[in-house]
């Protein structure tokens, strides 16, 4: 894989290209309080690279959000909560600029770590719907074995964006019919656009220790990905 940058006014976005055709969009470190997960990405990334499809992997998408540790970025937003075609956010535009360069995506995968509960869970939005799929029922079972459990009930019911209700880890958001509301999420501003056709948004727990943090992030790779 290749290691490139975009710069936009202040902010610089380093990030990795394997291919020359990337179908595969992997991104972390976009809040800057969910840093720890960033280092696990980055060890799965590497150790499957050789079996993973051609991807563009971008493991600080808000690096001033990450130098602070703070949800919030250098310029006092939410950078999940900016994606506008219109934002005048540096990070958000050359975010936005490294996608477009590449076409579109099959698949965009955003490692985020929840700050409260200790189970797991991950949204997919887009219209394929993973509930039945050998990998996920497969990638369950290992993360249970792990003891981590699956989040059953509610991510967050104060934030005006979020509030979903979860099985068993589990939520699909399926596409509505004219597109998903402009909610400045990236993963709805790419698929809006057919820069993505769908995603799916692990939610780690922060509590979890670093090794099993790695562990969790390893088997994601290992059962929804290279199974693929």
């Amino acid at each position: 894989m290749v290691l490139k940058s975009k710069l936009a006014g202040k902010a610089r976005i380093d990030y990795f290209v394997k291919g020359l055709r990337p179908k595969l969009l992997i991104h972390s470190g976009t809040h800057g309080d969910e840093y720890k997960v960033i280092e696990s990405v980055k060890k799965a990334v590497e150790k499957h690279h050789d079996f993973l499809p051609d991807f563009v992997f971008v493991p600080v998408v808000s690096p001033s959000a990450v130098e602070i540790r703070k949800r919030k970025n250098g310029d006092g937003v939410d950078l999940n909560r900016s994606f506008f075609d219109d934002s005048p956010i540096e990070e958000v535009r050359v975010n936005m600029e490294i996608v477009k360069e590449y076409g579109q995506f099959d698949l965009f995968i955003s490692f985020h770590e929840e700050p409260a509960l200790d189970t797991f869970y991950m949204y997919q939005s887009g219209d394929h719907n993973c509930t039945n799929d050998p990998e996920w029922i497969a990638f369950k079972k290992a993360v249970r074995n792990l003891g981590v459990g699956l989040l059953t009930g509610t991510d967050d019911p104060h934030d005006v964006v979020l509030g979903y209700e979860f099985i068993d880890g589990y939520r699909h958001v399926p596409l509505p019919e004219g597109g998903y509301e402009e909610s400045g999420e990236f993963d709805y501003w790419a698929i809006n656009r057919k820069l993505v056709k769908y995603a799916l948004i692990p939610e780690v727990p922060l509590k979890l220790d670093q090794g099993t943090k790695d562990g969790v992030v390893d088997l994601f790779f290992q059962k929804m990905l290279l199974a693929t």
